[in-house]
């Protein structure tokens, strides 16, 4: 499993979500039935979007509350990936810029030093 999110996984996200069905989502269950439902917002008629019922009742709510938080909060997850990594660029290229600062004024003293130096050697 990748471990790395890229831009192009983003974008790929990004179009999964725009084509699934909005959120919110939530879990529908029933007392003693291991199934349990998945719906969105805009299913008025309480069609379900997906049903887990292959596994106990307790994988089956657990599987299904993940689906739903996922589709839930991924929104957020991907603007705030996107926030993260336009920061970090910037703190990189502030980072760079000091350090060229600071390798102009290493320079400059070089070279002050040197005149010094010429300017007190005898001719």
């Amino acid at each position: 499993m990748k471990q790395v999110i890229t831009p192009e996984d983003l974008i790929c996200l990004e179009e999964k979500l725009s084509m699934a069905s909005s959120a919110p989502w939530a879990v529908v269950e029933e007392t003693g039935v291991d199934g349990v439902w998945v719906t969105c917002s805009n299913f008025d008629d309480g069609i379900p979007v997906a049903l887990f019922d292959y596994k106990s009742a307790t994988q089956n709510k657990a599987d299904a509350a993940f689906v739903v938080y996922s589709r839930n909060y991924m929104d957020a997850l991907i603007g705030e990936v996107k926030t993260l990594r336009r920061r970090v660029l910037e703190l990189i290229q502030l980072n760079n810029q000091e350090l060229q600062k600071r390798m102009d004024t290493q320079t400059e003293l070089q070279d002050l030093k040197k005149l010094l130096r010429d300017s007190h050697e005898p001719e």
